[in-house]
């Protein structure tokens, strides 16, 4: 998910150097949602996640019919592959630095520049002006509807949003720390998002009155209207983060063994990012290598304070 709203900014770039271009957006159906309502994107293009070879190959040749002037593909994976062997049209790839990755992972070698930013990378790769940055958008309707969705829950404005969950346990920020700031936080309410498997917001949720949990209770597009109605998002590196910062929400975002090299940066104003600097940090591009230490201290050393006092920094009336 955080891939493709990192694309975004790529998308904003060409339509704002290029504002006659046509932009036709391929991605999984699943990732639909994410997309919806994007001012930018003339046709979205979508693929089944358990589409087959010669579907591939038969997209491929639809594709080759559209005459495009350019064809990118930036994220280099194995579908879009096969789909670009099955086109005669040029495409230009960008090459994901795998191996600057796993020097850095593995022999703690960094070869990245200082100022690595993957939304630059791709914009840069498409030969575009910088500036640009991560967009989506939400409707005023659908904000319409999740205020008095929220209201029903006794949801005032001016709440967090708390998005404790993520694909890879090794990126979540401990129990006791959410309970702690939650004990910290009078007078703030916060709404608790994640999918039904994400258990972990039963386990921080507690009895705090202050406190919704709407875990599995709303699906993709309207936990992105709640981020984008909330005064600040918490959480940490996962796509409904990022999806709060590209809806112009400010975000607290924690991050234990992923890091701007991965991808895991803050990019918006008001937006910060708390984390642990240990020589064993980042371990893994998104979180899935088992963690070398009997504790994962890149985590368990972010403390409450420090994510309330970021909070109140963007967020002081609350």
């Amino acid at each position: 998910m955080g891939d493709i709203i990192f694309t975004t900014a790529a998308v904003e770039a060409l339509k704002n150097q290029h504002p006659n271009c046509e932009i036709h957006f391929l991605t999984l159906r699943d990732y639909a949602p994410i997309l919806e309502g994007q001012l930018h994107i003339s046709r979205l293009i979508l693929l089944e996640r358990n589409a087959g070879f010669r579907r591939l190959t038969e997209l491929a040749g639809k594709l080759d019919d559209e005459n495009y002037s350019h064809v990118f593909d930036l994220h280099d994976s194995l579908r879009s592959g096969i789909i670009r062997l099955g086109m005669n049209s040029h495409c230009s790839v960008y090459k994901k630095p795998r191996l600057n990755r796993f020097l850095l992972f593995y022999f703690k070698w960094n070869r990245f520049p200082p100022n690595f930013e993957v939304t630059k990378e791709y914009v840069n790769f498409m030969g575009l002006q910088e500036g640009a940055l991560t967009q989506l958008y939400i409707s005023v309707k659908e904000k319409e509807r999740c205020s008095s969705l929220l209201a029903r829950f006794g949801v005032a404005p001016h709440f967090l949003a708390i998005v404790p969950g993520a694909t890879w346990p090794n990126k979540v920020w401990t129990i006791a720390g959410y309970q702690q700031l939650f004990d910290l936080m009078h007078g703030k309410q916060a709404v608790i998002l994640g999918g039904a498997e994400n258990t972990v917001c039963d386990e921080i949720a507690g009895e705090f009155e202050n406190v919704v949990n709407l875990r599995g209770k709303t699906n993709l597009r309207t936990s992105m209207t709640i981020l984008s109605i909330a005064s600040v998002a918490v959480g940490a590196d996962t796509g409904l983060i990022h999806a709060a910062e590209a809806l112009g929400t400010p975000v607290v975002m924690i991050t234990g063994p992923t890091s701007r090299e991965t991808g895991a940066n803050v990019r918006h104003t008001g937006s910060q990012q708390l984390y642990s600097d240990l020589w064993c940090r980042p371990c893994s591009k998104n979180g899935q290598r088992r963690c070398i230490r009997n504790e994962q201290f890149c985590l368990s050393g972010v403390t409450s304070k420090e994510v309330l006092e970021s909070i109140n920094s963007v967020f002081p009336e609350a």
